[in-house]
C-alpha cells in the first residue's frame, strides 16, 4: 500500500513495512543512459563461500542506561598481524540478530576474511525517524567501538548491510555518522529521510554528511517496499558521492548496473531481481562482499 505526499518540494511515496509507514523513497530519475562495460568494474565476479569456520557469541554493549545485545561472529583463527573488516548485518522489522543470521548468513560471501556483527533492534525494529539523538545510531556506533577495541579491526573498513528497515537503518547510520562506514548495502530498503538539512537539489541531508559507497538490491516483485525505493536510494548516494546520475554501466551481473563517473572508492550500484519479493536475493552475500572489497 502506498500514498504520495510532498516532502521538501519533492514527491515522496510512503511504503508500508509490517504495518508501519515509512517515508522512504522519492521518485527516481527516468531515462538513465546504460553503457556497456567490459571487465570486473565495481562488481567483480564472486562465488559463495561454503566452508567458513566462525565462532558465534552473544554479546552486549552499554548504551546510556541500557544494555543492547548483538551476535558476534569471528574467524576461529585470527592472525594477530592482520586487521579485519567489520560488517554490521541488520535485520528487518520483526526479526532478531539470531533469526536473521539463521536465514541470511553473510559469511557465505565474506568467509573467514571478516568479523560480522548482527545487531538487535529494540522491539525487533529500528529507529528511522529521529534526525538527532537516535538511539540506534548511538548503539551501532558503540558496537563498532567495542568490537574494535577488543579485536584487530580495520576501522577504515567498517561496512553495514541491511534488509528492509535494516536497509533503511544502514542508510541512516551512513548519513548521521560521517566517516564511520566505508560502504553500505541495502536489500529491500531505501535512502535516509526526515533529516535536519537538505542538499541543493532538495534531497535530505545530515549535518556534516560525507559520501559513502552504496549497493542497492531490490526485488521487482516487492510489494512491501516497492522497487522505486531501491532505485532512489542508489540515485540518492550517486548524487551525494558526485557520480554522473544520468549514466550507468553494465556489470558482470545482468541484474546490476553501476553509476558512471563516481570518485574512486565511492561507487554506487543498483540491482533489480526478477521474481523476488520482499526478501533478500540469494546472491546478496557474495555480491555485497565483492562490492565492499572493491571499495
Amino acid at each position: 500500500m502506498q500514498r504520495v505526499v510532498v516532502y521538501g518540494g519533492l514527491l515522496v511515496a510512503t511504503a508500508l513495512i509490517v504495518g508501519r509507514p515509512l517515508i522512504g523513497h522519492l521518485r527516481p530519475k527516468k531515462n538513465v543512459k546504460i553503457v556497456a562495460h567490459t571487465g570486473d568494474g565495481v562488481l567483480p565476479a564472486a562465488l559463495p563461500n561454503t566452508d567458513a569456520r566462525l565462532t558465534q557469541e552473544v554479546r552486549t554493549v552499554r548504551v546510556g542506561e541500557q544494555d543492547r545485545g548483538y551476535l558476534l561472529l569471528r574467524p576461529v583463527t585470527m592472525a594477530s598481524e592482520r586487521r579485519y573488516p567489520l560488517v554490521l548485518v541488520l535485520h528487518g522489522d520483526g526479526g532478531t540478530a539470531g533469526s536473521y543470521h539463521g536465514a541470511y548468513k553473510f559469511e557465505r560471501g565474506s568467509g573467514e576474511d571478516a568479523v560480522l556483527a548482527y545487531p538487535d533492534g529494540v522491539g525487533s525494529t529500528w529507529e528511522l525517524e529521529r534526525a538527532t539523538d537516535n538511539r540506534d545510531v548511538a548503539y551501532l556506533e558503540a558496537l563498532v567501538a567495542q568490537v574494535s577495541s577488543e579485536l584487530p579491526i580495520d576501522r577504515e573498513r567498517v561496512f553495514a548491510t541491511g534488509y528492509s528497515s535494516g536497509g533503511f537503518m544502514a542508510n541512516v547510520l551512513a548519513c548521521q555518522r560521517p566517516g564511520l562506514l566505508r560502504a553500505i548495502s541495502s536489500s529491500a530498503g531505501g535512502a535516509p529521510y526526515n533529516q535536519k538539512e537538505t542538499w541543493p537539489n532538495g534531497y535530505p541531508k545530515c549535518p556534516g554528511q560525507k559520501p559513502v559507497a552504496m549497493l542497492a538490491l531490490h526485488g521487482l516483485m516487492d510489494m512491501g517496499v516497492t522497487p522505486d525505493s531501491g532505485r532512489f536510494s542508489a540515485e540518492y548516494w550517486a548524487y551525494v558521492n558526485g557520480c554522473n546520475t544520468d549514466e550507468m554501466e553494465t556489470t558482470r551481473y545482468p541484474e546490476c548496473h553501476a553509476f558512471r563517473g563516481c570518485p574512486r572508492g565511492l561507487d554506487v550500484a543498483h540491482c533489480e531481481i526478477r521474481g523476488l519479493g520482499h526478501w533478500v536475493w540469494d546472491r546478496s552475500p557474495e555480491i555485497t562482499w565483492a562490492f565492499f572489497m572493491a571499495q
